[in-house]
């Protein structure tokens, strides 16, 4: 599918409704995932338009996420790795759920899906560990911050930490946590590490505009174009 001719671009979608933030919060921790018929806020993005040379001329993927409550999976917690069928049926609900707002910003696409994933709490509970299954790693109140909070080293030697759940939530976090992990193991000051250098260059290019595309990344872009052709042979 084209997703360009339904308006998407390589930029983000947040799509909500105009009304008071605390409600919106309150709506978007009901226990009842199913109550309503779509969830009241959705962040939309297509990967495969942010960065061109993953597409393989024909696939796209779409990654879209919501806000929920942990608890909404309450009777699920004591589930192994063998999921119930009543969980996966579950699943299966919010992602038709999903779909009724995705159908409202890519019209069609329901229609051109070959695969699609969910991952709930559960799912980065058992992957990563996370409190009450967050995408943000560990807990982060007053007691899991400054000199309470995760140690670029750890207990074991040689082996060093870094991620959301170290320094801070979210990509500012999670990356600097890479320099705070860094300095540590150089024995050095972290501002060492991030002064500007002659020798490093940082080129962005714009995901919609293939003209200026450097040549590693058109051959790249004709590779994955030819495998899909040759699959189609």
């Amino acid at each position: 599918m084209d997703v360009t001719k339904a308006g998407v671009d390589s930029g983000n979608i947040w799509r909500m409704p105009n009304k008071d933030m605390d409600d919106l919060y309150a709506d978007m921790q009901k226990k009842d995932l199913l109550e309503d018929e779509e969830f009241p806020g959705m962040f939309i993005s297509c990967t495969t338009l942010k960065d061109p040379s993953s597409y393989d001329g024909k696939h796209h993927t779409i990654e879209a996420i919501t806000y929920i409550d942990y608890d909404a999976f309450e009777s699920f917690k004591g589930e192994n790795i063998e999921r119930s069928k009543a969980y996966l049926q579950f699943k299966e609900q919010i992602i038709a759920k999903f779909f009724v707002t995705l159908e409202k910003v890519i019209p069609g696409i329901s229609n051109h899906v070959t695969q699609k994933e969910l991952g709930t709490p559960l799912t980065n509970k058992y992957y990563i560990n996370s409190t009450r299954g967050s995408v943000y790693g560990t807990e982060k109140s007053l007691k899991h911050i400054g000199p309470f909070a995760y140690k670029s080293k750890s207990e074991i030697e040689n082996l060093y930490m870094c991620g959301a759940s170290i320094v801070s939530h979210g990509v500012a976090g999670a990356s600097y946590s890479g320099v705070q992990t860094a300095a540590t193991i150089l024995g050095c000051r972290q501002d060492d590490l991030i002064k500007p250098s002659d020798e490093q260059h940082l080129k962005v290019f714009e995901a919609e505009d293939d003209t200026n595309y450097p040549d590693w990344m058109t051959k790249k872009i004709d590779m994955k174009h030819s495998k899909l052709k040759a699959k189609k042979v």
